[in-house]
């Protein structure tokens, strides 16, 4: 009998199991997958730090080495006024020998050094040798830091982002770059086995960064805008009593808005008794939101934030004055402001101050910054017509820089706050302070006359044309050329046009006179005392005087005055009867006129450089360049202001044949008369109907004189030096008066503000306050002679990620 086994209740046993193996086997696969990109994602996570981290400690190795160029660049005090590639070489490697000029070499800021360097990078050298987050990150580095002084190279230790940790940390190399005077800085910033480099250029250049410096007091009238920083040295000596009160104000300056109605003068009155009491920072604004300047601004109703900009100044007043119909524009010119696509707009500010709503309206012409003004700059605000807040409008673009002491300054006052003779919004860099006082002679230098001795000798070795003979040849074969000797119907006065706007005059000048004619690289011989008319000078004009004027009699003798005997008919007698001088080689003379210069240049054009001798005494009746008329200075056949004269490719084709060396060397200066006066400009302040037609003299360039009068209608662009400190007692000021006399002075002032050849703006024979800019130019080269530190300033173009190291 078969017995068949039952299945009933048969398992199968495992399956379980295996089915459990396999998800195991899946989710460890999973969990080794998820491991594997967790751990990736950390890496490369930690990859992204340390990357960013190295381009961060590079980027700081770039500002440090920006600051440590800067820095030890300050140190380096040199005559020479262009720092070309060779001299930029020799700075850097410390070879610079006598035909380079002077060097002088100041102690380091911040650190302590036994040793004074050769040249910057031994400065540069010793900064980093001082340094104590510089470390060894490898063994190599323990021979750091080092100059090579044959190519100049300099690699620095590595120096640590942090305190304590050599994690993190960038590493520095100098290097001279071929044919430019700047140093190319590459630095590397490393983290943990990362790197990432960095390259820039820095160039070593020398500027003076101001658009005036001066040893006199500065006066800035009404209808005068300045772009660049204002700088003055009176007060600095304090064995002088230059702050006694008859000797006037290291800095007066006006606002623009005077003398427009008296509704508003009571307004600007308000408005800077609230400045001088509440104005924290000196700007001569004052800013609503502020918890100490917006104290008289709440509820104020005259003083209020017109053009929205959170600043407070007297152009709020002026808009808020003359808006009629509240749309926050003042409209000048309305047949501007339609051409600029404003539609038709009715005018309101017609016939009141036409200068200054042209003055204005044409401020900073490159609105846009691209290095071209065109409509888009119009479109932006410029010759639109219209005064408003896109005019970003005022007084100083820049800093205000005192070497004397504010506290001295104000307490010879009475305590009075020098913000009671400084009107006019100042707006300085973000990071700039608007006024500071006790400017020390490393940030603001005297600059004397003897400084240009070297420079004043290449202009004159190179003017070498005989006057008369040119005179001669203009005569026989230049149109229109003519010739008036001087007879009763030459004489002007000095200052010209003083007597016609109401004020006095010093002297009279009974001028020969020179038109339409053309010189070349000419000498003008002492004695000449002419006016010249619709001349051009091409190369250097070189202006012949005495030296030795020291005789303190000199400036006086043959003087005149102007009386009148009938009914237009003038007799010209001697101020000071009597009265010689010493003249030498010559002995006493009853007049230095014929052994003095004083010119008067009218609607003259120059392309190339004023020069002339030294006199070793200010004598600004005797030694004075008066510019008048629409006078022009060129010296750039590339300028692109002779694409707006009627001439313009003529005079560009004459400049364009000019041998590069020379113009080389006059583009460091187009006017180098230390201690001469020089006027531009004249009180009788002549206006066209349409201001765009006003004869406007304009000048280029760094411009070297004694002292400086600027009135009536002037474009400049460059610096004024001035080399005259008055003293009482001494040169001009041996028979009396005071210092106050003698200053810097640009636009109009009046006998109430100590100028006895103006005219009071009240008085009916007062013609208009005229129309100034005097606009700084960075790139501006500089004449020799002027000891002034060199600038290391970063070439941002030049920046790169890479190099070696």
């Amino acid at each position: 009998m078969t017995r068949t086994r039952s299945n009933k209740g048969f398992r199968r046993r495992g399956v379980a199991s295996v089915l459990a193996m396999m998800f195991l086997v899946i989710f460890g696969s999973l969990a080794a997958a998820m491991a594997v990109v967790a751990q990736g994602n950390l890496r490369t996570a930690d990859s992204s730090v340390k990357v960013s981290r190295a381009m961060s400690a590079a980027e700081t190795g770039l500002v440090f080495a920006t600051r440590r160029l800067a820095s030890e660049g300050r140190r380096f005090v040199v005559t020479k006024g262009v720092i070309a590639s060779d001299f930029g070489h020799k700075i850097w490697l410390g070879n610079v020998s006598g035909s380079d000029g002077e060097m002088e070499i100041l102690p380091p800021d911040g650190y302590e050094s036994a040793d004074t360097p050769s040249g910057l990078g031994e400065a540069v050298l010793g900064a980093h040798l001082a340094d104590v987050h510089a470390f060894d990150a490898i063994p190599g580095d323990a021979a750091l830091p080092d100059l090579d002084t044959t190519t100049g190279t300099l690699l620095a230790k590595p120096i640590r982002m942090a305190a304590g940790d050599d994690d993190v940390y960038f590493r520095l190399k100098y290097e001279l770059v071929e044919d430019q005077a700047a140093i190319r800085v590459t630095s590397q910033g490393y983290d943990r086995g990362i790197t990432r480099t960095l390259q820039m250029d820095f160039r070593l250049t020398k500027k003076i960064e101001f658009a005036i410096l001066s040893p006199n007091r500065l006066m800035i009238g009404k209808n005068v805008l300045i772009e660049g920083p204002l700088g003055t040295r009176f007060g600095a000596d304090p064995d002088q009593a230059d702050m006694a009160p008859e000797n006037g104000n290291p800095l007066v300056m006006r606002s623009d808005f005077r003398y427009l109605s008296s509704e508003l003068d009571s307004a600007i009155d308000e408005l800077y008794a609230a400045v001088v009491t509440y104005d924290t920072d000196g700007d001569g604004r004052l800013r609503p939101d502020h918890p100490v300047e917006g104290i008289p601004l709440t509820d104020n109703a005259t003083l209020v934030d017109y053009d929205d900009n959170e600043y407070v100044d007297d152009f709020d007043l002026f808009l808020k004055a003359f808006d009629a119909n509240s749309d926050k524009k003042v409209v000048y010119d309305s047949a501007k402001a339609a051409a600029a696509g404003l539609g038709s707009l009715s005018e309101e500010f017609v016939d009141v101050d036409n200068q200054l709503g042209h003055l204005v309206d044409h401020a900073l012409p490159d609105r846009n910054g691209d290095g071209v003004t065109n409509n888009t700059d119009r479109q932006l605000g410029w010759d639109d017509g219209v005064i408003d807040a896109n005019d970003l409008y005022a007084k100083v673009r820049g800093r205000l820089a005192f070497a004397c002491s504010r506290s001295e300054w104000e307490l010879a006052r009475d305590g009075d706050s020098y913000q009671n003779f400084v009107h006019g919004p100042v707006r300085a860099a973000i990071d700039v302070a608007p006024a500071k006082f006790l400017v020390d002679e490393d940030e603001m230098r005297p600059v004397t006359t003897d400084m240009f001795a070297d420079s004043a000798a290449w202009f004159d070795g190179e003017a070498s044309g005989d006057f008369a003979a040119q005179v001669a040849s203009n005569l026989s074969g230049t149109v229109g050329a003519a010739y008036t000797a001087p007879d009763d119907s030459t004489w002007e006065d000095v200052p010209y046009g003083a007597t016609d706007a109401g004020g006095s005059a010093y002297d009279w000048y009974a001028r020969p006179v020179y038109e339409n004619m053309v010189f070349d690289n000419v000498r003008i011989p002492k004695g000449t005392n002419a006016l010249f008319k619709n001349c051009r000078f091409e190369g250097v004009t070189f202006i012949e005087t005495t030296g030795d004027c020291t005789d303190v009699n000199w400036n006086y003798c043959g003087a005149v005055n102007r009386t009148e005997i009938a009914p237009g008919l003038f007799a010209y007698i001697i101020k000071f009867p009597g009265m010689t001088a010493e003249v030498p080689g010559v002995g006493a003379v009853a007049s230095t006129k014929a052994y003095s210069n004083n010119l008067r240049f009218h609607d003259c054009t120059f392309l190339g450089s004023i020069s002339g001798d030294k006199p070793d005494e200010y004598t600004h009746w005797r030694n004075k360049i008066q510019l008048t008329g629409q006078t022009r200075f060129f010296i750039d056949a590339e300028d692109p202001d002779l694409a707006d004269q009627a001439d313009g490719s003529s005079l560009a084709a004459i400049l364009a044949a000019m041998n590069d060396d020379d113009v080389a060397e006059m583009e460091k200066s187009s006017v180098l008369m230390p201690g001469w006066s020089i006027d531009v400009g004249n009180f009788a302040n002549e206006q066209a109907a349409d201001p765009d037609d006003t004869a406007t003299v304009k000048l280029k360039g760094v411009i070297i004189a004694g002292i400086m009068d600027v009135r009536g209608t002037a474009d400049i662009l460059g610096t004024l030096l001035m080399t005259f400190k008055p003293v009482e007692g001494e040169g001009p000021l041996y028979y009396g008066g005071l210092p106050d006399a003698f200053n810097t002075t640009v636009g109009y002032f009046g006998p109430a503000d100590g100028d006895g050849e103006g005219v009071d703006p009240d008085d009916a024979t007062f013609t208009g306050f005229g129309e100034i800019t005097i606009r700084y130019n960075p790139n501006a080269k500089l004449p020799d002679g002027i000891p002034w530190p060199i600038k290391v300033e970063a070439m941002p173009l030049t920046y790169v990620e890479g190099g070696a190291m």
